[in-house]
């Protein structure tokens, strides 16, 4: 018994488990006469419904938990690269993955008699879009030990709310600390922003391309006026030749 296999064991519970497992496990340890693995066994904290149903997703859709983690590496990596059609194209797949994950989630909730509130979904959603996000946030959700849901503010990654699952400090429990309501809000809010700002990067490469589109329309019509310029020059003077002719 070691503990990380225990916690990987024990955060895979659901929450209202948690508590009799985990110090069931302590005792165990301390039969055994590990007493220090009794205590950090101890430590642990009950996880958060939003946190529970994001480490049952890194061991049962581990492929689709991957595929977000790999978008969003690729849109870290090679942003300067991408023109505002594949930053959409990535952000709806991004999208789709966050949607297929939380109906995942929504439904194990569901199959294992736990209650999953709109306030668990969106701490759930929110983990999911800190790890697309951030590297060290991917790092934390792939462990599989989540105590509390993970927050990106963009500065880095952060547990917005009580200890992690290892027992170290990951959040304040002061009154200024933000709800999961204000979380959400802002949330929505940034994900408003960059949906705006993805779907201007887009329409203005598609301005871009008609622009030179046009251009090179516009470079046709001129020379085929010039063209028929031409022609009708030529053809103005074959006239007047004939007319000559005629009258002679």
């Amino acid at each position: 018994m070691d503990l990380e296999r225990v916690s990987q064991e024990l955060y895979r519970l659901p929450p209202t488990e948690f508590t009799a497992a985990r110090n069931a496990k302590a005792a165990e340890a301390r039969l055994q006469g590990r007493a220090d693995l009794a205590t950090s066994l101890k430590k642990l904290r009950r996880p958060s419904v939003g946190a529970w149903l994001a480490n049952l997703l890194v061991v049962e859709d581990s492929r689709d938990v991957d595929h977000l983690i790999d978008l969003g590496a690729q849109l870290r990596s090679s942003a300067k690269n991408l023109d505002g059609e594949q930053i959409r194209k990535v952000s709806k797949d991004k999208a789709v993955t966050v949607s297929k994950l939380a109906r995942a989630a929504g439904a194990k909730a569901s199959r294992m008699d736990q209650p999953a509130s709109s306030a668990a979904m969106t701490e759930l959603e929110t983990t999911l879009e800190a790890a697309f996000a951030d590297a060290a946030a991917a790092q934390e959700l792939q462990a599989g030990r989540l105590a509390r849901g993970l927050q990106y503010s963009g500065l880095g990654v952060a547990l917005p709310t009580g200890p992690s699952s290892s027992g170290r400090p990951g959040g304040s429990s002061s009154p200024t600390r933000q709800t999961a309501a204000e979380r959400a809000a802002k949330r929505r809010a940034f994900d408003r922003a960059k949906t705006d700002a993805d779907r201007a990067d887009a329409e203005l490469a598609e301005a871009k391309r008609s622009v030179v589109l046009a251009e090179r329309e516009l470079r046709r019509l001129r020379a085929a006026e010039a063209s028929a310029a031409r022609r009708s020059r030529d053809a103005q003077k074959r006239a007047a030749t004939a007319r000559k002719k005629f009258r002679g």
